[in-house]
């Protein structure tokens, strides 16, 4: 593995190489464009701009492929560097022309200065999970999410005995923040003892320090060496002012008040004070308590809300736990906004059919929600119950009746990852990545419809497609072995670490299929010898060369992830195994209003809106007081089969379909259910359950709302949209970040 040690490294792209391309391919569209500035591309403060796509393609593929290098000089192995420059050359051409990816992470922070990439080396993993066990597990979380990654969690009633009894007894009182000068700043956290019980708390401006002030606070709600302290007084003189630019990781500084909502939050927590129909926690002695299963969704998902809080774009999490566990099942009942009387008294009769014990509480629920919004941070997380047997039809049932009025729970089958993965312990926020406890993985990405050749008929206008592929079989080896590459990473944290060199968990993933299975008119059978080909060479050159790189060969090798950003920096391709939303549509992307970018799509006469419920008469008095902006994009497709025309229980066997001939892990799929097709669907789950691991099914109930992320509208609308569309032009971009003192740099 790579240690810190630091070795020169080499230069894989020549500049003679370099030149031969433009800083963006001519067939990067417009929503392309705006997805890569918007999520990829970093600020160059001596160019005074944010990077070109080739830039990133240059950055992100030098930094893969010296992992390489790397690797081999410390073991003392055969070096073959024109080797490694074929391959990066390779690398870079399909990466630069959209047909294939890097892990979105690394996209962004390989090869950025300071060796960040490797300093954060958890930065470049899209996905982790691991078990609530002890108190610090919690700052492991805060630390993955703070660095982007999407994080699963699990807590069931067995998992939380092991989580020593906490003090509710401890007073936080904050100073009154007043900044210390920039060379002043503190970058760690600092605990200082003090008379008389009290402690002082020095909250480093840093991710660590954020990660260390949660560490040392749950030190002294448990560890016996702190039973005196009765009083902590925080000092947030050390974080930097809201509004100021965070460098390392870009996005802008929220101040201090965050992480001060989330001390005083988790006290309330511990009180048992956050959800007033919670029943009282189980009293050790006069001043300690052991939490239930749902306080730690609850401090979880704060974690969560304040590493967003702090200048991260997302904080992704999906939280496990066990099938009758009921105040988890309903954490999020009635906060999404979609609550009727009529859908609740479905839940309880389905409850009941299934003799599921009714809380009261829920029974008097129409009375007693006034609550609700109190439990706004519940939304971080996406909610799944971990069956390790099979349900009840009744219980599924009562399930369906759930999602379809809530969106919430999921489930997932224990039973049938454990036959894919002996040790499986949960997944990421996705779901598609198979993980232990602690355990990581970084994906990559193939697009396959810039695989699909055309070839125009002599003396006709006919045009054949079809697919090369013996290109995309080289496409899926570098695939694997740029996957490869990056567990060649020594992680940060230890036990991460560990776990990770011992599995070495690479997930090679799709995008574009059924697009460009449509292009090329492929049957069915033609789709799965396509992936089985794809899945057998993912294999088979995964083995080979860890055997090169004298490591382990990776445990699980191929998947389906959700590919949402990937998909638009693509073009807007169908998105992993689904269909495309329809053959036209509107894309909408939602932006902060401050950002540079909802500046640039205003400044080029683009389709913006103020979010829905952005106060204002006019649109130009919602403008002024929006916090975000709603920008529309329009999209062609080249499929005529779509979520409109699919049916759900169609879409089902296409999970099923890409579980059996290509994936390792799991495929994450979100299936459209329409009204009338919930009850089939159950149905079908109920029959299939060996072969299910875990699916999201949201609710479609053909009406529409303003502002949706998909609009589906009519060849003649799109052509009319797209005549007066200009395209994106980054200098435009580059007025309004050297504008603004508060950048993304």
């Amino acid at each position: 593995m790579l240690s810190k040690e630091c070795f020169t490294l080499i230069k894989i792209l020549t500049d003679k190489f370099i030149n031969q391309y433009p800083n963006t391919p001519k067939h990067m569209n417009t929503l392309a464009n705006f997805v890569f500035y918007r999520t990829y591309s970093r600020y160059l403060p001596n160019k005074e701009r944010r990077e070109y796509w080739k830039e990133t393609c240059i950055r992100a593929v030098e930094f893969n492929i010296n992992l390489h290098y790397k690797h081999i000089k410390k073991k003392g192995l055969e070096l073959n560097v024109q080797q490694l420059r074929t391959e990066g050359e390779e690398l870079f051409d399909n990466m630069f022309n959209l047909k294939q990816f890097l892990p979105g992470r690394t996209l962004f922070i390989g090869g950025a200065p300071n060796n960040i990439a490797e300093k954060f080396a958890l930065a470049n993993f899209n996905s982790g999970f691991l078990n609530i066990t002890h108190w610090a597990d919690f700052c492991d979380l805060f630390y993955l999410l703070m660095v982007g990654t999407g994080v699963g969690f699990k807590a069931t009633k067995e998992l939380v005995k092991k989580l020593p009894p906490i003090r509710k007894d401890i007073e936080i009182k904050f100073y009154p923040y007043t900044p210390v000068e920039v060379s002043q700043r503190l970058q760690n956290t600092n605990l200082i003892g003090k008379e008389y019980g009290c402690m002082e708390l020095l909250v480093g401006d840093s991710k660590i320090g954020w990660v260390d002030s949660l560490r040392y606070y749950f030190d002294i709600l448990t560890k016996i060496e702190y039973r005196h302290v009765h009083t902590l007084y925080v000092s947030l003189n050390h974080l930097r002012a809201k509004g100021e630019t965070l460098h390392t990781f870009g996005g802008i500084a929220p101040g201090p008040l965050p992480l001060k909502e989330l001390f005083y939050k988790i006290q309330k927590v511990i009180r048992n004070e956050i959800d007033s129909n919670l029943v009282p926690l189980e009293i050790i002695d006069k001043t300690l308590v052991k939490v239930r299963p749902i306080h730690v969704l609850d401090i979880g998902n704060l974690i969560a809300a304040t590493a967003i809080a702090g200048g991260i774009r997302r904080s992704a999490e999906i939280f496990l736990f066990d099938i009758d566990d009921y105040e988890c099942l309903f954490a999020k009942y009635g906060i999404n906004g979609t609550w009727s009387e009529k859908n609740h008294h479905e839940i309880l009769e389905k409850m009941n059919q299934a003799n599921i014990p009714i809380p009261k509480w829920l029974q008097n629920f129409k009375q007693t929600n006034a609550y609700l919004p109190s439990l706004s941070h519940r939304n971080m997380s996406n909610n799944s119950i971990l069956f390790t047997n099979k349900p009840s039809k009744k219980f599924i049932d009562f399930l369906f009746t759930m999602m379809r009025a809530e969106g919430e729970p999921g489930f997932l089958n224990f039973s049938s990852a454990q036959k894919r993965r002996p040790n499986f312990d949960g997944v990421n926020s996705c779901a598609e990545v198979l993980l232990a406890s602690y355990g990581v993985c970084n994906l990559t990405t193939i697009n396959l419809v810039q695989f699909v050749k055309e070839t125009k008929i002599t003396n006709t206008s006919t045009i054949t497609r079809k697919l090369d592929i013996d290109s995309l079989k080289k496409a899926q080896r570098l695939s694997v072995r740029a996957g490869l590459r990056t567990t060649l990473l020594e992680l940060e944290l230890p036990k991460w670490n560990e776990i990770q060199q011992r599995d070495r968990l690479i997930g090679a993933s799709l995008t574009g299929f059924k697009d460009a299975m449509e292009l090329i008119k492929a049957d069915l059978n033609y789709e799965k010898q396509l992936l089985k080909i794809l899945r057998t060479e993912a294999h088979k050159e995964v083995k080979r060369y860890a055997k090169e790189l004298s490591v382990s060969s990776p445990l699980l090798v191929t998947t389906i992830k959700p590919e949402g950003t990937v998909s638009l920096l693509a073009g807007g391709v169908s998105n992993g195994l689904h269909y495309s939303h329809s053959s036209y549509y509107i894309r909408r992307i939602r932006i902060n209003a401050s950002d540079p970018l909802a500046k640039t799509a205003m400044a080029l006469g683009w389709e913006v809106n103020a979010e829905i419920g952005t106060p204002g008469p006019t649109k130009e008095s919602q403008f002024k007081n929006a916090h975000t902006l709603v920008i529309d994009f329009p999209v062609a497709s080249s499929s005529k089969y779509t979520k409109e025309t699919i049916s759900a229980q169609e879409q089902l066997t296409n999970y099923f379909f890409f579980q059996k001939y290509y994936t390792d892990h799991n495929s994450s799929t979100t299936i459209t259910v329409k009204n009338s097709e919930w009850e089939g669907l159950s149905e079908m789950i109920y029959k299939q359950w060996d072969d299910f691991t875990a699916v999201s099914f949201i609710s479609h109930n053909g009406g529409s709302y303003s502002l949706m992320p998909y609009e589906s509208i009519t060849e003649e609308q799109y052509n009319q949209l797209i005549k007066d569309y200009k395209p994106f032009d980054p200098n435009i971009l580059r007025l309004f970040d050297n504008k603004d003192s508060n950048t993304n740099s």
